[in-house]
């Protein structure tokens, strides 16, 4: 507390110190929190991939080259019964035609619902197992899923959005056993309302999810449609045991279905084979890896990308502190002779080390909150400028949704409280042991 009443007592007697310092630290963290918010959202368990440190993503079928070259192309309703659906490595298991661990709106996902004579409502569609709402945890605002018997016996139901009921039948109008009619398709029957989670979240984002049963299609070969696949397994050791089961389904395949290889031509006696575990891992890494893919990180390991993003942070950090410690440096040599006089007196370098870190402490906690309050109102003001950035653009509309979980998450708070006592520490530790070092007479005679 006393510490607390010296800090106060400063900034009034220093008001332009204090102004530049708070400023300055505002600005900064204001910057790092954006940036913790954007990779908060991509990264972190929220409403309703509660489940993404076990997710586990498959884009397609893929052919690689010895030349280098790769092919990739989607799975059929075949090949996930027969690698995916029954394995001992996998927790639960669906396909889908959303973004699929890539953050990119996926062109096959957009219909059109029927609404009336000559009126039709643009959606976000999918196809999925039972097992899709086990991955994902949405709420239910009216009805249940679709079970894994109606799946099995393409029973013409679907869940949809509490958005599109509201579009297709009006506010507060049960949804529960109308029927969709998806243009050209099915007219489906109405058994879930769920709660519609945030464009930020493109593997989740959907207006209606029908059974994947419904819509067998494959090009080409048996094992070649338009579906990725989703899962989730227990822990690492069921991952690390799934890749070895699926590069041997691989291996199996590539030898019983040699037709497989020649969905692309990389030229005449090209020795092709088909990867089915290429970067395999779950969410986070995964996330980290593919948005900045783009033949950059596709060959680092794990740990070089983590130090990657840490360096990032760092000099997110290191930069203004480095402004800052400037600006302490030049305080502390104008406090020299009074720090001089207190040590004559006995004062111990610890405790003036103390006093400088704890007024600068209050000072940075200032500019911490203040550029926390402008990271908030930064990015739901400018969401779709800012947010534009990091994820795709076709999957954001006008003002994309950004919910409360994305912005005041306990670990957030805990994450903008660690960048405000580490910008602190970097600006005002060294400068204040660096002058508390001088021998008395020295800081005595230091020109004020």
């Amino acid at each position: 507390m006393r510490y607390f009443r010296q800090a106060l007592a400063m900034m009034r007697e220093e008001r332009l110190f204090s102004g530049i310092y708070i400023v300055g630290t505002a600005l900064a963290i204001a910057f790092t929190m954006v940036m913790a918010v954007v990779y908060y959202i991509k990264l972190a368990p929220i409403y309703p991939e509660a489940n993404r440190a076990r997710t586990v993503y498959f884009e397609g079928l893929r052919i690689e080259a010895e030349s280098g070259g790769m092919g990739q192309t989607g799975f059929s309703s075949k090949a996930f019964e027969e690698w995916f659906l029954n394995s001992p490595n996998i927790e639960y298991s669906s396909p889908t035609l959303l973004a699929a661990g890539t953050g990119k709106a996926e062109g096959r996902c957009r219909t059109f619902v029927v609404r009336g004579k000559d009126d039709y409502v643009d959606v976000i569609r999918n196809e999925a197992s039972a097992d899709f709402f086990k991955i994902y945890a949405y709420d239910f605002v009216r009805g249940r899923p679709f079970t894994p018997k109606e799946v099995e016996e393409k029973e013409t139901v679907c869940v949809i959005s509490d958005a599109l009921a509201e579009r297709l039948y009006g506010k507060g109008v049960d949804a529960l056993g109308k029927t969709v009619a998806i243009e050209g398709s099915y007219d489906l029957r109405v058994v879930g309302v769920l709660r519609g989670c945030s464009q930020l979240t493109p593997d989740s984002y959907v207006d209606i999810i029908a059974p994947y049963t419904l819509f067998g299609i494959h090009y080409g070969t048996p094992y070649r449609g338009l579906h990725s696949v989703v899962c989730t397994v227990k822990d690492d050791a069921h991952l690390q045991a799934l890749k070895r089961e699926l590069d041997d389904v691989a291996a199996r395949i590539q030898q019983a279905h040699p037709e497989v290889l020649d969905e692309f031509n990389f030229g005449e006696g090209v020795k092709k084979k088909l990867v089915l575990t290429k970067d395999l891992e779950t969410h986070p890494m995964h996330v980290l890896r593919t948005y900045n893919r783009d033949g950059v990180f596709g060959a680092v390991t794990d740990w070089q990308l983590v130090k990657h993003y840490a360096g990032i942070l760092f000099v997110l950090l290191f930069v203004p502190a480095l402004n800052l410690c400037g600006i302490v440096a030049g305080r502390m040599e104008r406090r020299s002779a009074e720090i001089a006089v207190r040590k004559t007196f006995g004062a111990r370098r610890s405790t003036l080390l103390n006093q400088v870190v704890m007024e600068n402490l209050v000072l940075t906690a200032i500019g911490g909150i203040i550029g926390l309050v402008l990271s908030w109102l930064a990015i739901y003001g400018l969401r779709r400028e800012i947010l534009g950035m990091f994820f795709d653009n076709s999957t954001l509309s006008t003002a994309p949704i950004v919910e409360g979980e994305m912005l005041f998450a306990p670990t957030l708070f805990a994450g903008a409280f660690a960048a405000i006592v580490v910008l602190n520490l970097l600006a005002a530790v060294m400068p204040a042991w660096w002058s508390l070092r001088k021998p008395i007479v020295e800081s005595m005679m230091e020109k004020r």
